[in-house]
């Protein structure tokens, strides 16, 4: 597989990799190997390994972006159980870690040199379930609700107002389905949000919807290191009739799709309204 150099290759590297959606340890790309369980054990014991199986046959072991990772769990190790995934941090590497053409001319991330457990920055199980192997959100993200999550809310009071609290991670690059008119186009993530803002304009007006409030992320105080949000903002419905009226609309339908493809993670925080006052509690 050929090492990219140039600085054509840079900048597709650049376009390929994803560097918001990739979890990161403070500034850091993380980058992600998925080992089976006596694998694990054997890089615990000894220190370091050359990899599993392929990776010997290979010359180099294979990691994953976070872009990647599930994909490549989906891949080569369905239906396995007793799955670690471990991260480490990528610049932390140095020149053993290659970045060279793959599945799909993606770029993957190639370590040519043992896999050393004090380059491990942690070490997490992937459980398995029906629909495939459950990833930690800084991989995984959440993009859409749990049919769980949907549920909920629909089971409460439909006929009074919410209020919408959104905090939305864009992707560097956005992510559309392999079908998609601009899956081959190079567009980011804010693009592809703004599109999906500009769509939904026209729905969440007529049905009554509005923007309460619209803030810029700044920093975040407490809360998870290295957390940081693109938009911040609460949409106000005049009921959840008209928000669920939104979202089962054949227009909004076709308009989320570059949400999906836009957002690394987010928060949906459904609230009633209240009163302001002048106190904390």
């Amino acid at each position: 597989m050929p090492v990219i150099h140039s600085d054509t290759a840079g900048r597709r590297m650049a376009r390929a990799l994803d560097p918001v959606r990739a979890a990161r340890h403070g500034n850091f790309m993380l980058i992600y190997k998925i080992l089976r369980a006596d694998e694990w054990a054997a890089l615990r014991a000894a220190g370091e390994t050359p990899g599993a199986p392929i990776d010997v046959a290979d010359g180099f072991v294979h990691f994953s972006t976070a872009d990647q990772a599930m994909e490549t769990a989906a891949k080569h190790f369905a239906g396995a159980g007793e799955l670690w995934l471990l991260a480490l941090e990528a610049d932390g590497l140095g020149d053993a870690l290659k970045w060279e053409v793959s599945r799909g001319d993606a770029l993957f991330p190639h370590l040519y040199g043992p896999l050393r457990q004090k380059d491990v920055l942690w070490a997490k199980a992937l459980p398995l379930h029906d629909a495939g192997h459950i990833f930690p959100e800084e991989v995984a993200g959440h993009v859409d609700p749990t049919r769980e999550q949907f549920d909920a809310f629909k089971a409460l009071n439909r006929d009074q107002p919410i209020e919408m609290l959104n905090l939305v991670r864009l992707r560097a690059r956005a992510a559309y389905p392999a079908d998609h008119e601009h899956v081959l186009k190079s567009r980011t993530g804010a693009e592809a949000y703004a599109d999906y803002g500009r769509e939904t304009a026209p729905i969440l007006a007529r049905l009554g919807g509005t923007i309460l409030w619209r803030g810029q992320f700044q920093s975040v105080l407490i809360g998870p290191e290295g957390e940081r949000w693109d938009h911040a903002f609460i949409a106000r419905y005049p009921s959840a009739h008209a928000f669920l009226a939104m979202v089962t609309d054949a227009d909004y339908r076709r308009a989320v799709i570059h949400r999906q493809a836009a957002v690394r993670t987010s928060r949906l925080i459904r609230c009633a309204p209240g009163d302001g006052g002048d106190s904390f509690g």
